[in-house]
């Protein structure tokens, strides 16, 4: 994820679909939003939401950024038991569009970007913070403009956060590729904190609130 100097805010919804069975359809857990604040230099520039609804094996994730320097993207993705089946993006980025698809097949992963299709092991993932798997991973596509690259992961253990009066215990990790972040995620695996450096070197983070 590239992050441009800008009045920032984002939108992430995760979408758990439905699991048809034989006889009858399985209720829906009750849905969870997480909240963040995303913050340069310490002053607050937007703000990202997760919500999350489970039902059964398949995995529904919707995204959505929008800077003030006109950086729009939105993103589906559709996981069935743990793997990731599909995957459609579009992004304006300050008057430059990518389209991005991706669908799984007998063969692997099938990566369409801009009208150019490449072929990927089953494996790759689309660099999407909210999935902790990608930390186990050394290769992932970039979800704006599909292009796939080696990444690195540092596991640094887990550490204590704390946000205003609230504490708790992180795994964070550092990962390295065309684009470097620290990324933390909570005991559950829900991602909890993300840092970066921005375009202009400053220091860009979401924190929960």
């Amino acid at each position: 994820m590239k992050i441009t100097v800008g009045t920032f805010s984002a939108i992430m919804t995760v979408t758990l679909g439905v699991l048809v069975g034989a006889t009858a359809v399985a209720a829906p857990s009750p849905a969870e939003t997480l909240r963040f604040a995303i913050m340069r230099n310490g002053e607050q520039i937007g703000t990202h939401a997760i919500e999350i609804s489970r039902t059964g094996p398949e995995i529904s994730v919707k995204v959505l950024f929008i800077t003030a320097y006109r950086l729009q993207h939105s993103a589906t993705e559709r996981w069935v038991n743990g793997q990731l089946v599909a995957f459609d993006s579009t992004t304006d980025n300050n008057g430059v569009h990518h389209k991005v698809s991706a669908t799984r097949g007998t063969s692997g992963l099938e990566v369409q970007a801009d009208g150019k299709t490449r072929r990927v092991d089953q494996n790759v993932l689309p660099a999407s913070l909210w999935n902790q798997e990608l930390m186990r991973r050394k290769i992932a596509f970039d979800t704006q403009d599909g292009q796939v690259d080696p990444i690195s992961v540092t596991d640094n253990g887990t550490e204590d956060l704390s946000f205003g009066s609230r504490a708790l215990k992180a795994h964070h990790y550092e990962i390295k590729g065309r684009y470097s972040q620290d990324i933390w995620y909570d005991e559950r695996g829900r991602l909890v904190q993300v840092k970066l450096i921005g375009s202009d070197g400053s220091v860009i983070s979401y924190t929960p609130i």
